[in-house]
């Protein structure tokens, strides 16, 4: 499992394809975000618009990203669609940390 990334402009944009709730998903995202901080952004996206399940594991992959990318003066942002995602996210009151990109 492999979740691609691009380059715009200053932002790395990582798109989670199916679901994060499993260490290989986890570890897909780990790597893509760590392609991203090799190329030197220190902004990263991470998309989920896609997703329809997240659970505990991974949340806590993206707040892996998150202090890893914070430790180096970054900020990491995530893109979301109504839905069960976004009301976790809303629930666990992660707007402050991770801000919602348009």
């Amino acid at each position: 499992m492999e979740f691609p990334t691009e380059i715009v402009g200053e932002k790395g944009y990582i798109t989670v394809i199916g679901n994060l709730d499993t260490q290989e998903a986890g570890e897909s995202l780990r790597v893509a975000f760590n392609q991203l901080l090799e190329q030197g952004k220190r902004t990263v996206v991470i998309d989920l618009r896609t997703v329809q399940i997240i659970n505990s594991f991974g949340i806590g992959k993206i707040i892996s990203c998150y202090k890893r990318i914070k430790s180096e003066q970054g900020s990491l942002m995530v893109k979301l669609s109504p839905g069960y995602v976004k009301e976790t996210f809303e629930l666990l009151m992660l707007s402050p940390l991770l801000p919602i990109e348009p």
